[in-house]
């Protein structure tokens, strides 16, 4: 860019840049229970716990030891947390930056990827505001391409990516779709440039090879310590079991949701798309192909929640990002209004800096709220289970959760139990009579099952807190 060396800043600009646009969502006790389910059972790992025995989730481990790390450095404490997140955004806007410039040899290009990424994970709460998996996976990702895809590589850039997409697939396992893209396309150009055998021996099996090394030791450990089949069960079968039947009208809808809620970039990517700009011209071609594969493993499994899809947020910046390619037919009309892009990109960041800290600071704290009332009825010792409300609860008492079934939804929605194989009769027994809770919390028009069951006859309701929280005193012994 011109006089000023701003590529010479770029990765604590963009750092920078999620920060400000992230920090109003530093301050709220609960931005997304997913988190909160992270934040407790990485606290849990600081302590001692084992996961998959003493605390279970869907998720593989990778994402509770990044929060156990964050709640080390933050000593316990939620916003060193969602700094992380923001810290995490930023390096992946850096990391697009320097893929999208290595692929085009432009630097507007990789400005344009790195800061459309961190722009898409910012605008709406379920879309990337709210901390989840997929925003601490795609720095890994994206870093693996990066490694892979540039020119002068060796043996030791395809281990360094197969290592990467290994550590991002325990965060989450549908990075396996990144991996395949990355590899099919390496194929590709091994196959194009007549040497096939090389890409096959020296690229691709010890980046695949690599890969698989994170899961293997975490089974490994798991193993070691007799719990082997533990993992296979949460792993694989678990895993297996929640795909659902969700109408294919439905998908389509939510995808077509998609690039309508971020219709510029989705116009930006189809102008520049037939542009050939770039230093490969199978470059747009291979990034729509990441992107329906992408597309193709939010879609499959059926369960519709904003979050997954910002794994297609990735490519769609890379290809939003080419439209300010200098070389385009239309790009020389930009060059000489490059502050008036400098200006828009600062109007936006601090509209939603500001909005975002209104947006989650404006409104009653209804977490902190009910848990400053429980602290006035709670003696000391008293144990409480916050039922199916916000489990964030738990770390306002600095209480431990009664069940390792941390995540609010678990014992009450019946695909959950079903899928995880939950006894439910022997977890209301150890909650209410095991860990023998004196307090119990149930929310809204609750859904019922033997545990609620349980709750009401076992417990009085004795008051109604902040927004629908039903607080349960146990009356009745258990000895």
């Amino acid at each position: 860019m011109d006089r000023f060396a701003w590529a010479k800043y770029a990765f604590p600009l963009f750092l920078l840049l999620a920060v400000v646009i992230r920090w109003g969502t530093f301050f709220p006790s609960v931005l997304d229970h997913d988190e909160t389910t992270y934040f407790l059972i990485g606290k849990g790992l600081l302590e001692g716990q084992t996961y998959l025995v003493d605390t279970i989730d869907t998720k593989p481990i990778g994402i509770f030891l990044i929060y156990a790390f964050f709640a080390w450095l933050g000593s316990g404490t939620l916003w060193v947390a969602r700094l992380g997140a923001a810290l995490a955004v930023g390096l992946s806007g850096w990391l697009l930056y320097r893929l999208g410039r290595q692929q085009t040899r432009s630097t507007a290009v990789g400005w344009g990827a790195g800061i459309s990424y961190v722009l898409l994970v910012s605008i709406f709460s379920r879309y990337g505001v709210s901390p989840n998996t997929e925003l601490f996976f795609v720095p890994f990702t994206v870093g693996a391409f990066v490694l892979a895809l540039r020119s002068n590589v060796g043996v030791l850039h395809f281990t360094g990516a197969g290592l990467l997409l290994g550590l991002a697939f325990v965060i989450k396992y549908v990075v396996a779709a990144d991996a395949f893209a990355l590899g099919v396309y390496l194929l590709y150009l091994g196959w194009k440039n007549g040497h096939l055998s090389r890409t096959i021996f020296r690229q691709c099996l010890p980046m695949t090879v690599v890969f698989f090394l994170p899961l293997v030791a975490t089974y490994g450990w798991y193993a070691s310590h007799g719990l082997g089949e533990t993992f296979w069960f949460y792993t694989f079968e678990v895993a297996g079991r929640y795909p659902t039947d969700t109408p294919w009208s439905e998908r389509w809808f939510f995808l077509g949701k998609f690039f309508g809620r971020f219709l510029p970039f989705t116009v930006f990517a189809v102008l520049a798309f037939r542009d050939r700009v770039d230093v490969r011209a199978s470059w747009p071609v291979f990034l729509l192909f990441w992107l329906v594969c992408t597309t193709i493993m939010t879609l499959v499994p059926g369960t519709l929640f904003g979050h997954y899809q910002i794994q297609m947020m990735v490519p769609l910046a890379l290809l939003a990002g080419r439209w300010f390619h200098a070389a385009r037919p239309s790009g020389r009309w930009k060059r000489p209004r490059l502050a008036f892009w400098r200006g828009l990109v600062l109007f936006v960041t601090l509209g939603l800096s500001i909005g975002l800290y209104l947006a989650n600071n404006r409104k009653p704290d209804v977490p902190r709220l009910v848990a400053a009332e429980l602290q006035t009825r709670m003696q000391p010792g008293q144990q409480l289970y916050s039922g199916n409300c916000q489990h964030v609860l738990y770390h306002l008492l600095a209480q431990a959760p009664p069940t390792p079934y941390v995540h609010s939804s678990l014992l009450f929605f019946p695909h959950h139990i079903e899928n995880l194989g939950i006894d439910l009769d022997a977890e209301t027994d150890r909650i209410l009579h095991q860990e023998r809770v004196d307090f119990a919390l149930l929310c809204w028009d609750y859904p019922r099952n033997a545990l609620t069951d349980a709750i009401e006859r076992e417990f009085v309701l004795v008051d109604t807190l902040q927004s629908g929280y039903y607080l349960w005193q146990r009356v009745t012994k258990t000895d």
